[in-house]
């Protein structure tokens, strides 16, 4: 049965050529948009750690001032600063609540390979606890990371990632061996293996930039004084001219993440915040109600607003695209279906029931759907590889690391969920198309169009 609606689809076809070739052509366009703006979202939307996402808790204190003017999140003014100040990093990090805890920020060194036509170069550095690696769950390629006792001395020794080794050590395993990092030999105790979560849960300034190829313990951070290379948001009108004055000002400029196995291990640590703050208060610190959070993996995506309004509002206007695509799809088959009409009276009058002209109909939009969600895959292919080519090549190209174009291929990647996405729309957008169409002429009587003819 299926077989004989799919042939009298294909006569369908060769009767009106191009008025098959409009209607797929239109659903081709609406799916191929919408699988575009669909391909982007998905990638911005992904959780890179979602297997333990609701254990790992990025801390915010809110230490700003009392005029909601001087400071804030615009957007979120509820929300507190997404960074914390030197002193207040400190403190927290002392807690032996959490199962792991670290304190980061972003920094940048220069790394000499000491290698004949290797240039010396800069290297984006993430200054972090010993917890770091396996909190996250970061991947060796060789070795591992460095124990808690070389945070405090701190020791010289470093983590690379496999760009850097690739490019310094000629990929080998490079444990135990020197790198030179601004002028100072360290030792290489760990190489991680091709590690890229998009987004960047851990720091969201740069969302969607590569992972860190230096990983450096966070007593660095006095010895070296280490300038950061991510924003540094001063909360007062302290004027903070050098490294040490940074220190003891209210400027925010520290990450600060802890691992929480249970329900009950989160609310110790909540009310272990709370008490902190409310000791700063008696010191004159925390003018604001207390406003301290624990926000999960995904909360945290949400608060950064990573996806963005513009993503949301571009896939609502494909969407919608495609809803017009469909509703001129519907007149195109209602028109298409009355003009055979006569063919399926004779139909019913060579005993055909309703039941079997409405399938026979549906077969035919759906197999055009179908069509056009495989044409409409072919343009969506299209448009993301010229995204790729004219947009984010370009942008990755000015990155030494190799894996910031493997973010750009990422980001315009159809998956097999997108195809998968493509499919459904086809079967949808077919339904949806041909249903009233194919019901109104079940509905008509064969003896009018039998009269005439």
């Amino acid at each position: 049965m299926l077989w004989h609606d799919v042939r009298q689809a294909w006569w369908s076809f060769r009767r009106s050529p191009w008025l098959t070739v409009l209607i797929i052509g239109a659903m081709a366009a609406g799916i191929g948009t919408s699988l575009i703006t669909l391909t982007l979202y998905h990638a911005r939307a992904g959780n890179p750690i979602w297997w333990k996402s609701d254990r790992l808790f990025a801390v915010t204190l809110d230490n700003r001032l009392v005029d909601p003017q001087s400071d804030g999140n615009s957007r979120h003014p509820e929300y507190p600063p997404f960074m914390l100040t030197w002193r207040d990093a400190q403190a927290i990090y002392r807690s032996d609540i959490p199962v792991r805890s670290a304190r980061m920020f972003a920094s940048r060194r220069l790394i000499d390979p000491q290698r004949p036509g290797v240039p010396i170069f800069r290297a984006a550095t993430r200054v972090t606890s010993a917890d770091f690696f396996a909190m996250f769950d970061v991947p060796f390629l060789y070795g591992t990371g460095w124990p808690r006792t070389a945070d405090e001395a701190p020791e010289p020794v470093v983590v690379i990632s496999k760009a850097i080794n690739d490019r310094v050590f000629g990929g080998v395993d490079s444990v135990g061996r020197s790198i030179n990092v601004s002028g100072r030999p360290f030792r290489v105790v760990g190489v991680i293996d091709g590690w890229m979560p998009q987004p960047r849960f851990y720091d969201l300034s740069g969302a969607f930039d590569p992972s860190e190829g230096i990983f450096l313990p966070f007593g660095w951070t006095t010895a070296w004084e280490l300038p950061a290379a991510g924003p540094i948001r001063c909360l007062s009108n302290d004027q903070v001219g050098s490294f040490k004055e940074l220190l003891a000002a209210e400027c925010v400029w520290l990450q600060v993440w802890a691992e929480l196995a249970s329900d009950e291990q989160r609310a110790r640590y909540q009310q272990f915040l709370d008490n902190y703050v409310r000791e700063q208060k008696e010191a004159g610190r925390f003018p604001r109600p207390l406003n301290n959070r624990l926000a999960d993996v995904s909360t945290w995506l949400d608060m950064n607003d990573v996806v963005g309004d513009k993503s949301r509002i571009l896939v609502a206007v494909a969407l919608l695209f495609l809803a017009v695509c469909v509703l001129n799809t519907l007149g195109l088959m209602l028109a298409r279906f009355l003009g055979a009409a006569p063919i399926s009276g004779l139909r019913r009058a060579l005993g055909a029931t309703r039941r079997d002209i409405v399938r026979q109909h549906l077969t035919e939009v759906m197999l055009m759907g179908l069509i056009g969600g495989i044409a409409g895959l072919g343009l969506a292919k299209a448009g993301l590889w010229l995204l790729h080519v004219l947009l984010f090549l370009p942008m990755a190209r000015q990155s030494i690391n190799p894996q910031a174009q493997t973010i750009a291929h990422s980001m315009t990647h159809l998956d097999g969920q997108m195809v998968l996405a493509a499919l459904a729309m086809s079967l949808i957008a077919g339904l949806a198309a041909g249903l009233y169409p194919a019901w109104r002429i079940g509905r008509l009587q064969p003896a009018s169009f039998l009269k005439s003819q």
